[in-house]
């Protein structure tokens, strides 16, 4: 009877651990499922970003080409302003020769 008693008990003890083994079995594969989800996530997060930092470099390769041809564009504004500036200065000595050409 003693006998029986004690390996109920150590049954008893048995299926405790070897329900705690398969909860801690359980709980390792979620655990897992849960970091392979993350590792998967931060993948997705590292193509985002690096396909951001590609249009990044895109566009600013496009604002550097801009900002030349802004500054060429302005450049030949204050060449054309200055062209003028002579011309229109040519024009009025032309004017005022012509006319002290004729009152003279």
């Amino acid at each position: 009877n003693q006998h029986r008693t004690a390996m109920d008990s150590n049954s008893e003890r048995l299926e405790r651990s070897s329900k705690r083994l398969e909860d801690g079995y359980r709980m390792a594969l979620e655990t897992e499922e849960i970091g392979q989800s993350v590792l998967n996530n931060l993948a997705q997060d590292r193509e985002k970003i690096q396909s951001a930092r590609n249009r990044l470099n895109n566009v600013d390769s496009s604002l550097t080409q801009s900002s030349r041809l802004l500054n060429a564009m302005y450049r030949r504004v204050i060449q054309n302003k200055v062209l003028m500036f002579i011309v229109g200065i040519v024009i009025v000595v032309i004017i005022v020769l012509a006319l002290y050409g004729m009152l003279k």
